[in-house]
């Protein structure tokens, strides 16, 4: 599966993912900037709201971010639907968190897929890992 980078501000593209997030209910919707440098997913807690989460619910925990500042969030343990697969994995929902667009982390995704980023091509290569046991030695392909 591939996803195109997405414009991320005027003129400016990155590795932007659809992801499905199940609440109480059903799955919703979300883009998520996939960041290899992150532990763990982190969305705004209006996506919380959006799928019916009281965020605060969840494990409170502190985590660093990329400029170095600490912030709190809070971890849950949802269905989570990305890739044509469904699973659960870690998402933790922030009200500090101050990027301006969601992340998908490591924890919960990259264990379960090869994600390739090229960025000639602007684009994102995701391919299921068969076995989580062994280990992924494929390297990215290079894309046309």
């Amino acid at each position: 599966m591939q996803f195109f980078y997405r414009e991320i501000e005027p003129g400016k593209f990155g590795p932007v993912v659809d992801i499905r997030l199940k609440g109480p209910t059903r799955f919703f919707h979300f883009e998520a900037f996939v960041d290899s440098g992150a532990d763990f997913s982190i969305f705004d807690i209006h996506s919380a709201q959006i799928i019916g989460l009281h965020y605060q619910d969840g494990e409170k925990i502190p985590v660093t971010v990329g400029d170095g500042d600490r912030i709190v969030v809070y971890r849950h343990q949802l269905p989570v639907w990305f890739a044509g697969s469904r699973f659960i994995a870690p998402v933790c929902f922030s009200p500090d968190l101050g990027s301006g667009f969601n992340l998908m982390g490591r924890a919960g995704f990259f264990e379960r897929f090869r994600i390739c980023f090229h960025e000639h091509a602007k684009l994102i290569s995701v391919k299921k890992v068969v076995s989580q046991g062994s280990s992924n030695r494929i390297l990215c392909s290079r894309v046309l």
